[in-house]
């Protein structure tokens, strides 16, 4: 990888801008795709494309996402000053093709990071998160053989969800290891079928094995896939996880336990079936307990010698995790502004406009670092925004990312309370009352309630000022500063 490991600083720029420069037709398609949902958003009466995205988002408008991104930079302006400062002797020398070689110098100083794996088969991993489960909301996860036909491939396997009373509460169906025939979507979640209510439907079908009683109403039995490439397993090994994988397969059962969990009377708002900028929340606080000491005791150990996952290892991979993170963060919340701006109002459309535009981001004071403020600056020639391709998919909702993970933070501290491997916090966050507030007041509606009132709900546990939970329930403009002035997310 030369921008990391090339000394030589000349050769890290041409590199650099040969890598960046973009294709002069990659950015004409582009630029023709926002000008495309500009005048979209203008037929059926909206100012912006992004005014016409958000109108049903928890965000709501383009300027309440500038309020809650500024309130996070305001706050990790600091961070990504220190990490700067600490990179090199003149830090104000440091050019955007320097930084990961900077990076990487100060992270071989540090040595290896652990590696975990053997501490994490497959098999344990998912008896983790059936205890998890069990814990919070008395669900367990069990593995079940399927039905000739029922799966499209030999490595699929089958999990129900039991609920505490012995009844069934839905299906997963994990497809998780890589393979040749597979589609390379890394990891996703699927409905296939949803948890709606179905016994007031007309002509409802009243006893069949894909409707379920739940409180005296029948719902159909909630089907779902979870997606992941996953390297196969060794020869005469059991399927061992790296650490991301575990964080990975935690953030995709959060989304099937919102799948299995929220019920309610409507197909299109059932389960995950709810805002953008909402539906990782569950996901996203799931990768919270993976990182927690109380929850890896429950399933951590060694394959072969049942040794419990060393603490220390934990700590000392979470310590460097967060060493450079609010570079990370910087990327983030400038990719956010991005696209916020090119899905505006203001497009001056002459040609190859969208570079200046991402030049004129980049120069915005929100992104600045007082210490070496050329680490972050555009470079004449370059077009990063043509290799920006999450604008397709994610158009003017890329921060969901950002908020949902200060969103899940807040949660995770003020409901859960939840431990930390890199403090010294003993909290056990499996708390069947968390648990049941969680899902009582944010799961089990899916997208059928406010998402801003949902969130109150939840926090409404005397962790937090009265006037606060107000605010945050009116989703207003107030609302996403408050949150904005939240601790800033993990990455």
């Amino acid at each position: 990888y030369v921008l990391r490991d090339c000394t030589d600083s000349k050769v890290r720029e041409a590199v650099y801008c040969a890598w960046q420069r973009g294709a002069p037709s990659a950015v004409q398609s582009l630029e023709g795709l926002l000008e495309d949902r500009l005048a979209l958003a203008r037929t059926v009466g909206f100012e912006s494309f992004a005014h016409m995205t958000l109108d049903d988002k928890m965000a709501r408008t383009p300027d309440h996402v500038d309020e809650f991104l500024r309130g996070l930079a305001m706050q990790a302006q600091p961070r990504w000053d220190a990490v700067a400062q600490g990179l090199a002797c003149d830090p104000r020398a440091i050019r955007p093709w320097d930084r990961d070689f900077y990076v990487g110098r100060q992270q071989a100083k540090m040595g290896a990071l652990p590696q975990l794996a053997e501490y994490f088969s497959i098999g344990r991993v998912v008896m983790g998160l059936s205890r998890v489960f069990s814990h919070l909301y008395g669900v367990t996860l069990r593995a079940t053989m399927p039905q000739p036909g029922e799966i499209w491939h030999a490595d699929v396997r089958k999990l129900e969800a039991i609920d505490e009373h012995g009844h069934l509460l839905g299906v997963v169906y994990c497809d998780v290891f890589a393979r040749s025939s597979k589609a390379h979507v890394g990891a996703a979640h699927f409905t296939a079928r949803c948890a709606r209510r179905v016994d007031d439907d007309v002509g409802h079908v009243t006893c069949d094995s894909t409707v379920v009683e739940r409180d005296g109403m029948r719902f159909q039995l909630p089907v779902v896939v979870l997606i992941c490439n996953f390297p196969p397993p060794a020869p005469n090994a059991p399927p061992l996880l790296s650490w991301a994988n575990v964080e990975t397969i935690f953030h995709e059962m959060g989304h099937a336990m919102h799948s299995m969990l929220g019920q309610n009377g409507f197909h299109n708002v059932a389960g995950t079936r709810c805002p953008v900028d909402f539906v990782e929340l569950p996901s996203v606080l799931m990768e919270h307990f993976a990182r927690s000491p109380h929850v890896l005791s429950l399933f951590a150990s060694h394959y072969k010698t049942n040794e419990p996952l060393p603490l220390g290892l934990l700590r000392q991979r979470a310590d460097r995790r967060r060493r450079f993170a609010a570079l990370d963060l910087h990327a983030q919340l400038f990719m956010s502004a991005l696209d916020q701006r090119y899905h505006s109002a203001q497009l001056d459309v002459r040609p190859d406009w969208s570079t200046r535009v991402l030049a004129q981001v980049h120069s915005d004071p929100m992104f600045e670092c007082n210490v070496a403020q050329s680490m972050f600056a555009h470079v004449e020639g370059t077009r990063w925004q043509s290799r920006f391709t999450h604008l397709v998919g994610y158009g003017a909702s890329y921060y969901s990312y950002l908020l949902d993970r200060v969103l899940a933070g807040r949660i995770w501290d003020r409901v859960f309370k939840g431990d930390d491997p890199s403090t010294q916090l003993s909290n056990n966050p499996l708390s069947r009352e968390a648990g049941e507030r969680f899902r009582k007041e944010l799961l089990r509606w899916g997208g059928g309630r406010d998402p801003w009132t949902c969130l109150a709900a939840v926090l409404d546990n005397g962790e937090s000022p009265h006037h606060e939970i107000e605010a945050i329930s009116k989703g207003n403009k107030s609302a996403m500063h408050i949150v904005g002035t939240w601790q800033l997310p993990d990455m």
